[in-house]
């Protein structure tokens, strides 16, 4: 009856309202029964801030590395571990040593204040590189390192050139160890490698406020755009202009580099959380939400009154039905851009994962930006077609206790973030607008 209807619709011109509880009359000149649109947005909409507990950030193509302190974000700092390998360790009997330093080649992604300086510091993991209870590595994970440092660099960035690295300078007593250990046959693949040489974690100093900046990681023999460790070597008695030669060791594989991203809410509005069923509400917060990428700082969104809707009549349909909110203008810029779209997944009355949100169709949803903005930054939403998830709700008998909960594609690769607006005195209030049918 449902899709009867709808095509019928098809064919006449509904004009739209805006006005809660409008009803058009449709078809009245050609069936008996009574069809009436009515257009809603007066639901109740409760929004708040949560934390999921942990995100995987092995994998991910990124070394991440940076402190950053802010008012709405609190403290965050993010350090990388990595295990290297190279793919051959075979080193000449007439070779000398140079030098080992740390390459690490710009990705472009950058956030904060790039005029500022930051340190980096290289320690020597003292531990296996496996994860503790699964097969991945959370942004809470971490690995044992050793306190002395292999090598610093204090630097302002350059992160819009992909073309442009970092060198970190190591210690030369680790650089002949390794390279007397290849020459002399002690090391002869990668085995033998890793029970030397558990790997690196890079430290940014946490003290500073500046800026995280992302570097290539991949698990691939080539060194472009890539980050590896080097070991420099020149041949005696080698006569040709370019007596430089060098082992390049890289990521050992998609899974054996991860981020942790530590981070500290005490000084932030929305404050530390004590697990991930706590809810900062909205109107607690500057009445609005908080999503940052890398931490687990999610929006949640929740709309209790979606069932009263079968009040209205036993022979109803959803139209359609779309979510609408803006981001807190001030709140972004060309450092912090706002995102094309957003991740919208279901979750329950814990905040546990229920399952990607998708359309009457099933197919996956995404909350898309509207950017029309004036000379004002005004008229700047995102809105998600939620027509699915409200069908999904009314023909449910029981009471799902269902909430969305909104956050970055790029989840697990940065720390971006976004703050939206839900604040009733400037009517920027998220909001759902349902059209629906009675026959």
């Amino acid at each position: 009856m449902r899709y009867l209807i709808i095509g019928f619709l098809s064919i006449v011109y509904l004009t739209s309202c805006t006005a809660d509880g409008a009803t058009y009359e449709v078809g009245s000149d050609f069936i008996e029964n009574d069809i009436q649109i009515r257009v809603i947005d007066t639901f109740t909409v409760k929004t708040g801030t949560f934390k999921l507990d942990s995100l995987i950030t092995s994998g991910t193509g990124r070394i991440l590395l940076g402190s950053i302190k802010d008012d709405d974000f609190g403290n965050t700092t993010a350090k990388s571990y990595l295990e290297l390998v190279a793919s051959a360790y075979s080193i000449s009997n007439d070779a000398i040593y140079d030098s080992i330093g740390m390459i690490l080649n710009y990705d472009t992604y950058y956030y904060g204040d790039t005029t500022k300086l930051q340190t980096y510091n290289l320690h020597r993991i003292t531990e296996t590189f496996e994860p503790e209870d699964s097969d991945d590595f959370y942004n809470s994970s971490f690995l044992d390192y050793d306190s002395q440092s292999l090598g610093e660099i204090s630097f302002i960035p350059k992160p819009n050139k992909e073309t442009d690295s970092l060198f970190i300078k190591m210690d030369d007593v680790l650089g002949e160890e390794i390279f007397d250990k290849i020459v002399d046959n002690d090391i002869n693949n990668s085995d033998d490698f890793l029970q030397y040489f558990k790997g690196l974690a890079i430290v940014p100093d946490a003290s500073l406020d500046s800026h995280m900046l992302g570097f290539g990681s991949y698990p691939s023999t080539s060194t472009e755009e890539n980050s590896s460790m080097r070991l420099y070597y020149t041949i005696k008695d080698d006569d040709s202009e370019d007596n430089n030669y060098y082992v390049d060791f890289l990521i050992s594989s998609s899974t054996q580099q991860f981020n942790q991203i530590e981070t500290d809410y005490s000084t932030s509005v929305v404050g530390d959380f004590a697990d991930v069923e706590e809810i900062r509400s909205s109107e607690d917060t500057n009445y609005a939400t908080y999503i940052q990428s890398g931490t687990g700082l999610c929006t949640r969104i929740e709309i209790p009154s979606i069932k009263k809707l079968l009040e209205f009549s036993n022979e109803a349909t959803t139209l359609s039905a779309t979510l609408t909110f803006s981001p807190l203008n001030g709140s972004y810029s060309s450092e912090n851009p706002l995102p094309e779209s957003l991740l919208v997944y279901v979750v329950d009355h814990k905040n546990r994962f229920v399952k990607q949100l998708v359309d009457i169709n099933e197919t996956s949803v995404y909350a898309y930006l509207n950017d029309n903005q004036d000379e004002f930054s005004q008229n700047v939403s995102y809105s998600v077609d939620l027509s699915g998830y409200v069908e999904e709700i009314l023909l449910t008998e029981s009471d799902l206790n269902y909430a969305l909960m909104v956050l970055y594609e790029t989840y697990d690769q940065n720390v971006s973030n976004l703050i939206i607006e839900d604040n009733p005195a400037t009517d920027n209030q998220v909001k759902l607008t349902v059209k629906y049918l009675n026959y």
